[in-house]
């Protein structure tokens, strides 16, 4: 009987290290495929950024809240768990047709797809690291 109770509670810490592994995964591959769309033309990256409106017009929610500027997916990232809602918008007026204009006077554009489009690096990449 003893070892079926060391059994079940090796199994549940494994769990328990599985999920925190996950979530640790899960919440740094947002951070930085999130980072990754926020990152202005001129510093490598897509986001068109003339005065800086756009890029702060970034909006995360989570658990029924929303938070407001160009870091506030950070706070979001930090009250995250398995399973949690999670989006993030930009809502500048423009923002949409400025996302599908690639090359219009900033350049840039298509910085959502493109971030997006390494999700799977990402999650491998910091997978290994977590390992």
């Amino acid at each position: 009987m003893a070892d079926n109770t060391r059994f079940i509670a090796d199994v549940s810490a494994w769990a328990d290290r599985t999920a925190e592994q996950m979530l640790r995964v899960a919440k740094q591959s947002l951070q930085d495929t999130i980072r990754d769309a926020q990152t202005p033309v001129a510093q490598g990256g897509d986001l068109p950024v003339d005065t800086g409106y756009l890029r702060n017009s970034l909006i995360t929610e989570t658990k029924g809240g929303t938070l407001e500027g160009a870091d506030s997916y950070v706070l979001g990232l930090s009250s995250l768990e398995l399973g949690d809602p999670f989006q993030v918008a930009w809502v500048a007026d423009y923002a949409i047709p400025r996302h599908y204009t690639v090359g219009a006077g900033q350049g840039g554009g298509m910085w959502r797809d493109r971030a997006a489009q390494r999700w799977q690096q990402t999650v491998q990449r910091n997978a290994s690291k977590v390992k």
